[in-house]
């Protein structure tokens, strides 16, 4: 056994209510509450002599006032070197909440582990799994906001280093929401911007520490410019930059700050619609806050009073910026030999956005479709891929389109309509790739790939004008249009990624697929090129 760790399921187990009256008297510790213990920093050694395991827990459990159960996910995690060390075995997990007398009930919520009183003890299945949503807690009605107590856990066991946890356990906690920043518009790429976020606490206890995150996206740049802001920048994960910033200021409930300074930003060359996304969280007071990025090398930024100040909270807001940019979206054809009634061709069609601007909407919902209608006696019979995709954000699906209103993809039609990625940088062309059969001998016909921007889609019912507009972007509004054409003399001469797959590949996944899912099956995907 190399290295195993515990992860517990996140998908909720029915409550089996084995357990769910307060504790009494006689569950109470015989010392008074002890302090809890932080959170194991440990490392495990280098060659272990024996299995090390570590419990992983939430150190700080805050509970509402409103009879809510709050479910709990305790996690083990065991630890060998590599070094083929026996595995553990007669394993016991023990949660003591016993500690929340006259606080909180707990209620067992999970069949695999058993509890007397307010002592559970769970344990392990052939794969030293724990099992998940072992149990909840839930404050006792009457019990005043900043009441608190702990919850310990302890691993024991043969062949294991024994393992200790101490939770905090709160009623009551901070809730921290966010007002809504104005959209600007008309701004020019590169353009400094800023965040002059306002938060107020809305829940029933004062802060102890406030991290305050605004994640950048599409053309959004943060400055590194505060020490207490840890700073990520460049592509990574979903956000382009992103910046957290802690504070230590205690915002009782009710009461509304601001950041002293508006938090620097500035619009990136590409900029055209873009956004960010911005929230504040209520953090325990020992929250690490060494990672995440790199911190700024300035001063602290600061809150003050903002009495009165902002409108429309919520636990997050999306702020957005126009850029007066362009962005040059052109649509890709193709050109099919022609062929005989049954023969079947691989079509290639798409986008490309030849910017200088980025194309892109948040949540990578689609920024532009392309509508697709193949030349007469042409229907599809698969919508497919190459065996891997290049981006994560691919997106992709084709619909059939017919009478304006899209269908999941069915084989035997000629109108079509495919959703990009939801993210164009310039450069970027992306591809759809169709299996198609001629209905009768083909020899010159023609169809079309034309290019739109998704709020003008109006088989989603709605226009959405203010996520992208690309529309009024575009410069060369005649190259949104192109062919599909079946002509003589053809020998496929666009270059297609799929080439570069190996031959054949498009009848081998659609076979595959018909084979493994059953006669029709279609295989949803797409093939997008980034640009380097």
């Amino acid at each position: 056994m190399a290295a195993t760790a515990l992860a517990l399921p996140t998908v909720a187990v029915p409550s089996t209510a084995l357990a769910a009256a307060p504790l009494s008297a006689a569950q109470a510790p015989a010392q008074p509450t002890p302090d809890p213990t932080p959170r194991p920093t440990d490392q495990p050694p280098e060659k272990p002599t024996k299995v090390w395991s570590k419990i992983q827990a939430a150190t700080h459990i805050s509970l509402p006032r409103t009879n809510t159960a709050v479910s709990q996910d305790p996690r083990v995690e065991f630890y060998d070197g590599a070094q083929s060390l026996p595995k553990p075995r007669n394993l016991k997990f023990v949660i003591d909440a016993s500690g929340l007398k006259g606080i909180a009930a707990v209620k067992l919520t999970n069949k695999l582990c058993t509890a007397e009183g307010a002592v559970i003890t769970c344990g392990f299945d052939t794969y030293l799994r724990t099992p998940d949503k072992s149990f909840s807690l839930t404050a006792l009605e009457g019990t005043a906001p900043g009441a608190s107590g702990t919850v310990r856990y302890t691993l024991t066991g043969d062949r294991v280093t024994d393992s200790t946890l101490t939770s905090r356990v709160t009623v009551g906690a901070p809730e921290l929401e966010v007002a809504q920043l104005p959209r600007k518009e008309g701004l020019k790429p590169g353009q400094d911007i800023g965040f002059p976020v306002v938060l107020r606490n809305t829940g029933d206890l004062r802060t102890e520490q406030i991290a305050l995150t605004v994640a950048g996206d599409a053309g959004v740049q943060l400055a590194g410019q505060y020490s207490n802001c840890r700073y990520r920048l460049g592509h990574y994960g979903e956000y382009d930059s992103e910046a957290t910033c802690y504070f230590t200021r205690a915002v009782r409930p009710g009461e509304t700050v601001a950041l002293a300074s508006p938090l620097p930003g500035s619009l990136a060359a590409e900029a055209l619609h873009t956004w960010a996304k911005y929230s504040a969280e209520a953090v325990p007071a020992e929250q690490d806050r060494s990672v995440g990025g790199d911190a700024g090398r300035g001063p602290e930024l600061g809150l003050v009073p903002a009495t009165g100040r902002g409108a429309d909270f919520a636990r997050e807001h999306v702020v957005r910026y126009v850029a007066r940019n362009t962005a040059d979206i052109s649509a890709l054809g193709d050109t099919l030999k022609p062929g005989k009634k049954g023969a079947t061709r691989e079509l290639t069609f798409g986008l490309r956005n030849g910017g200088p601007a980025l194309v892109a909407r948040p949540s990578w919902k689609p920024a532009l479709y392309v509508e697709v209608t193949l030349p007469k006696g042409v229907v599809a019979t698969a919508h497919v891929q190459p065996d891997a995709a290049p981006d994560d954000r691919s997106g992709g699906d084709c619909f059939t389109y017919e009478n304006d209103k899209r269908e999941p993809f069915q084989a035997g039609h000629r109108r079509y309509l495919c959703s990009d990625s939801g993210w164009q940088e310039p450069g970027d062309d992306q591809y759809f790739h169709f299996e198609v059969r001629y209905e009768e001998d083909v020899e010159d016909v023609r169809g079309t790939v034309q290019v739109r921007p998704a709020d003008t889609d109006r088989s989603e019912g709605t226009d959405r004008p203010e996520d992208t507009d690309s529309e009024s972007s575009d410069p060369v509004p005649s190259n949104n249009k192109a062919a599909i054409g079946v002509a003589k003399g053809s020998d496929d001469p666009t270059p297609r990624p799929m080439a570069a797959a190996g031959a054949g590949i498009l009848p081998w996944i659609a076979a595959g697929a018909a084979a493994l899912l059953g006669v029709g099956a279609v295989v949803f995907a797409t093939f997008r090129r980034r640009s380097e």
